[in-house]
């Protein structure tokens, strides 16, 4: 395929962001999708239906325009089925220029609890502020699509949610943020499990990770 040098570099982070999520265990078999937005340009790239996120190249990454409509068909692939709230995302948020749906084990399990992920440790009440937790849909449905849109625009400043009973979706300005975010969410949760198991209250975690030391109390 000919692509113009920007689109190239960006097919290729793409590419090389998909296959990191899939070998970190963010995602298994053909889950889980990651966009970008094209820069200056009301078009997204984003990872193919059916194709295992640790398979992608740039040639069959899929390029749409902002209301999901193909513009380049990557091969004959079709894009996620959730291409859909991708969409509604970017023209939400112009900040956002990149997303990451994903379906982590530890973070996925929370959001069964259909609350708040807690956030346990200093960073992630650093960088997450709060990520808050939309309801269960049928993957690829206009609900599933509505509910992550207005989850975020319920939610302004939260660059991420839990899906109920199916994973999270991460954005950022760049595909390395959006990652980056992504596996941090995946790590707290983690983290909040251990928490757990050790006996330690998650209500009190959270509390320890909103209430540093004083610096009078250090060390």
């Amino acid at each position: 395929m000919d692509y113009s040098n920007q689109e190239l570099a960006l097919r290729e982070e793409l590419a090389s962001i998909a296959i990191q999520t899939y070998r970190r265990g963010l995602v298994a078999g053909a889950g889980g999708n990651v966009s970008a937005r094209v820069p200056g340009r009301d078009e997204i790239l984003i990872t193919p239906t059916g194709v295992s996120l640790g398979m992608t190249t740039i040639d069959n990454i899929v390029k749409t325009d902002l209301h999901a409509n193909h513009i380049d068909t990557g091969n004959g692939h079709r894009p996620s089925k959730e291409t859909g709230f991708h969409c509604g995302i970017y023209r939400m948020h112009p900040e956002v220029n990149a997303i990451a749906h994903v379906h982590p084990p530890h973070a996925t399990a929370f959001s069964l609890k259909f609350a708040d992920l807690p956030l346990v440790t200093v960073g992630a009440t650093a960088i997450l502020k709060r990520v808050p937790c939309v309801d269960v849909a049928l993957s690829g449905s206009d609900e599933l699509r509505d509910l992550v849109e207005q989850g975020f625009a319920r939610n302004p400043g939260c660059r991420c949610i839990l899906m109920r009973a199916h994973g999270i979706v991460a954005t950022g300005p760049t595909l390395v943020a959006a990652y980056n975010a992504a596996d941090l969410i995946e790590d707290t949760a983690k983290i909040a499990y251990l928490s757990a198991m050790l006996g330690i209250p998650l209500e009190e975690s959270v509390k320890v990770a909103f209430s540093p030391i004083p610096q009078s109390m250090r060390v």
